[in-house]
C-alpha cells in the first residue's frame, strides 16, 4: 500500500534512526491535540501500510486541570482510539493537588505524572518505546527557552529523537515527527479531515514556552530572519554532532582518572583531570555526576565552575555540597563524590564480637566473614595473586579470642606489618591519605583492645602468618 508525503516521510525518519522494528510493541501518548493525532494516525497508516505487525497502545493521562474540557479531551482519545480499533490507555491524576503537595510548578508536576504513567503502561504490556508528539516547532522552542534561561552546549542539541524513557532503562522515548514542522501536521490533519482538540490555554502568553511561541519566534522571522527556524534545528544539530565527540572522550577521561567507584561514591584524581582541556573537564564531572544519578536540570554552570576551580587549587582540604544530596571535598589531590553523606545520621560503629567461623554484621557498613583454613588445603600464591584490600589472613596460634570489630578509638596504635615499633591509627591514616570523612566510617578488628587489622590498610605483626603458620583464621569484610 502506497502511503502518503508526510506518512512516507516520517517512515524514512524512523527507520534512519531505528525508532521502530517490526513486531514491537508502542505506547503512543496522545493528549487530542493535533500533534499527537497526527502522530498516533501516521503510525497507523504505517502499520497497516507496510504490515509492520506493530501493537500500539493508546495512552492518555487526564490531568484534571480544565474540569468539563479534560473529561472532554478523555473521551475524545477514547473514541479516536475505537474508531483506530486501537488498545486505549487511561489514568486520571489530580496534578493541581500533587504540585500544592510537592511545591512544584503545575508543567513540572504533569511531566513528571506523565512519564510516569508511561513507565507504569511500558512496563504492564511489555513495550519497548513509548512515542510523543514533539515536532521541529517543539524543538526549535525549546533551543530558545533553554538559551532565555541559560544552558550549555547540551542544551542547545535540544530535543533527541530517541533516549532511555528513565535513566538505565531499556525502554526508549521516542519522537517519529521530531523534524516535522507544526504546519506540515495540521496541513496533514486537513486533508485527511481528521478532528482533533484544542487546549485554549496553548494560546495564552503568561508561560515562557507559550510566549517564545506566540511573540518571540514570530518576532524573530518577522524583523530579524524569517528563516530562525530552520537554522535553530541546524544549530541543535551541528552541537549533536559535537557533544558525541566530547561525551566520547570524556568517558574516556573518567576511566583514566577514577581512583575508586563504589555505590553512592566516587573518587579521582585531580592533577590527572586538570591536564585535560577544560571543556572535557567539564564534560567529565557531568559524567560522574550521571554515574551518580544526580539529576542534572539541578546543577548550574556556578557549580560546575566551583568544582573545577577546586580541582586546581592547593592546601587543606574543603568540603561543600551540590543539590542532589551530593557531598564534595577535596584532599591530598583526591577529589570525592559522596551522595547522601549528609543526609544520612552519621552511625557510630558499635563494638561486636567476631563469631568464628560465621558471618558477623558490621552494622551500617556491611558484614565480614570469618574462616578457619589448614595450610595443606590452601594456595598462598593463588592467595597473593587474587586478594583484595578487604580480606586477610592471621596465623590462628597468635589470636586470644575473642576478638571484636569496631569502629577507631582515640589513641588506638598498632605495629604495621613490616616495621618495627607501634604507630598511632591516626598518624597511619594521614600518611595513607585516608580521608576525613572516611575515617570513622574504617571498620577494625581488635583483641584485646588493640588493633590487629585496619580493614583495608594494615594488618599488626604479631598476627602475621609465619612458615610455621599450620591453621590460620581468614577475614573478608563485605561493604555494603
Amino acid at each position: 500500500m502506497r502511503l502518503d508525503k508526510l506518512p512516507c516521510e516520517v517512515l524514512t525518519t524512523v527507520q534512519k534512526h531505528l525508532l521502530i522494528q517490526p513486531h514491537d510493541t508502542i505506547i503512543v501518548a496522545v493528549s487530542g491535540g493535533p500533534d499527537s493525532v497526527a502522530l498516533i494516525t501516521i503510525l497507523n497508516s504505517i502499520n497497516s501500510g507496510k504490515n509492520l505487525n506493530l501493537s500500539l497502545f493508546v495512552a492518555h493521562l487526564n490531568h484534571q486541570l480544565r474540569g468539563k474540557s479534560s473529561e472532554e479531551d478523555a473521551q475524545f482519545v477514547k473514541n479516536l482510539s475505537k474508531n483506530l480499533s486501537l488498545h486505549f490507555l487511561l489514568k486520571s491524576v489530580d496534578i493541581q493537588k500533587i504540585a500544592d503537595q510537592t511545591k512544584r510548578s503545575i508543567e513540572e508536576t504533569a511531566r513528571r505524572e506523565r512519564y510516569t504513567f508511561f513507565m507504569e503502561s511500558a512496563q504492564k504490556y511489555n513495550a519497548c518505546a513509548v512515542a510523543v508528539g514533539h515536532t521541529a516547532d517543539d524543538n526549535t522552542e525549546t533551543i530558545l527557552h533553554r538559551i532565555l534561561r541559560g544552558t550549555g552546549t547540551l542544551g542547545l542539541e535540544g530535543i533527541p529523537i530517541k533516549r532511555p524513557l528513565v535513566s538505565g532503562s531499556a525502554i526508549q522515548l521516542i519522537r517519529p515527527l521530531l523534524f516535522t514542522w507544526r504546519k506540515e501536521v495540521i496541513e496533514y490533519l486537513r486533508e485527511k479531515e481528521c478532528v482533533y482538540r484544542t487546549d485554549a490555554s496553548n494560546y495564552e502568553p503568561i508561560y515562557l514556552r507559550n510566549k517564545i511561541r506566540l511573540e518571540l519566534i514570530p518576532l524573530l522571522e518577522n524583523q530579524y530572519n524569517p528563516n530562525i527556524k530552520n537554522l535553530l534545528m541546524q544549530l541543535g544539530q551541528i552541537l549533536n554532532i559535537n557533544n558525541e565527540y566530547l561525551i566520547s572522550e570524556a568517558k574516556n577521561i573518567v576511566k583514566a582518572v577514577t581512583k575508586e567507584e563504589r555505590e553512592c561514591t566516587y573518587i579521582i584524581d585531580t592533577h590527572l583531570l586538570a591536564k585535560q582541556p577544560k571543556i572535557l573537564q567539564y564534560f567529565a564531572l557531568r559524567e560522574i555526576l550521571n554515574i551518580l544519578q544526580i539529576p542534572l536540570n539541578e546543577i548550574t554552570y556556578k557549580h560546575y565552575t566551583k568544582i573545577l576551580d577546586e580541582i586546581t587549587r592547593e592546601g587543606k582540604g574543603r568540603h561543600f555540597q551540590l543539590p542532589g544530596k551530593l557531598s564534595l571535598w577535596h584532599e591530598h589531590g583526591m577529589f570525592h563524590f559522596q551522595k547522601d553523606l549528609f543526609h544520612k545520621p552519621c552511625i557510630a560503629l558499635s563494638e561486636t564480637t567476631v563469631k568464628i567461623p560465621g558471618n558477623t554484621p558490621v552494622y551500617p557498613l556491611g558484614h565480614l566473614v570469618s574462616e578457619i583454613v589448614d595450610m595443606q588445603n590452601f594456595s598462598m600464591e593463588a592467595y597473593k595473586k587474587n586478594k583484595t584490600k578487604n580480606e586477610e589472613i592471621f596465623n590462628i596460634q597468635s589470636i586470644e579470642m575473642p576478638i571484636t570489630v569496631r569502629g577507631r578509638k582515640k589513641g588506638d596504635k598498632i605495629s604495621p606489618l613490616g616495621t618495627n615499633g607501634h604507630k598511632k591509627l591516626k598518624d597511619i591514616f594521614i600518611d595513607k591519605k585516608i580521608p576525613v570523612k572516611e575515617r570513622d566510617t574504617t571498620p577494625i578488628v581488635a583483641m584485646n583492645n588493640q588493633p590487629i587489622w585496619v580493614i583495608g590498610i594494615c594488618i599488626d605483626n604479631k598476627v602475621k602468618v609465619t612458615p610455621n603458620t599450620r591453621k590460620f583464621l581468614k577475614l573478608t569484610f563485605h561493604r555494603n
